[in-house]
């Protein structure tokens, strides 16, 4: 007999079972592995929140704060003068304590009234700042040089000196402390001070270089502020009758 139109035979109703089973098949292989995608992106996102909550990322927000080093006072430029200087055949005479003792009682200045340049000295000074000054004398004029500290009380003034060096040159040779008149004395506001004060009683024509180097061996406190360990150094350019 012939088939009805529209109805398969059952060799063409096997065929199109097997079709529909492998269509329905590929569905759920596509439908699990979307399942498994979705999965997957979930987990690692929780996994993600899980390991950021306990193990941060860097942001800035967690870097820890850094104080800025202090501002340094920069070593000042030598002139073409000063880093040509060579030492010359005589250096400036010193008289005995005693002497500057008396000069200081009798009103001699100090070096830093005859210079006409002054350096800018900050608030706290930091290790290896260098002050420079620059003095003219068109003769030989006996001059006071000297280094002074002050505190807020004679306790503390006692202790600081216990942690200070101080080195005193002319034309790089080495002056002995013996010459040194040591003065401890109140300020007007009632702040003891030591100050150690030489009298520079000859100068030969010339220019000469005369250091006090301050050497903190470590962090002083002197009642007011904090001075970092380290050494400062005063250098005097004193040009004499040319």
């Amino acid at each position: 007999m012939g088939k009805r139109a529209g109805i398969p035979t059952g060799k063409e109703n096997r065929s199109n079972n097997q079709t529909t089973i492998m269509t329905m098949t590929g569905v759920v292989v596509v439908g699990v592995c979307g399942f498994l995608f979705v999965a997957s992106q979930l987990l690692r996102s929780n996994a993600d929140s899980l390991i950021g909550e306990f193990f941060p990322s860097p942001t800035s927000t967690r870097f820890p704060t850094i104080t800025p080093a202090p501002t340094r006072t920069p070593i000042p430029d030598l002139t073409a003068t000063q880093q040509a200087w060579m030492a010359p055949a005589q250096s400036p005479s010193l008289a005995s304590a005693e002497d500057a003792k008396t000069a200081l009682d009798s009103g001699v200045n100090d070096l830093e009234a005859y210079a006409y340049v002054v350096p800018d000295t900050p608030a706290i000074n930091q290790p290896g700042d260098v002050y420079i000054y620059e003095i003219q004398l068109s003769e030989s004029t006996p001059l006071l040089w000297n280094y002074g500290w002050c505190t807020t009380t004679q306790e503390i003034l006692e202790e600081n000196f216990s942690h200070i060096n101080l080195e005193f040159t002319i034309n790089g040779t080495s002056v002995s402390s013996a010459v040194f008149f040591v003065n401890n004395y109140e300020r007007s506001d009632g702040a003891p001070c030591r100050e150690y004060t030489a009298l520079v009683d000859e100068w030969p024509i010339g220019q000469h270089i005369l250091e006090s180097r301050i050497t903190f061996t470590q962090d002083i406190n002197d009642g007011w502020d904090v001075y970092p360990a380290g050494t400062h150094t005063f250098r005097y350019f004193v040009t004499v009758g040319q």
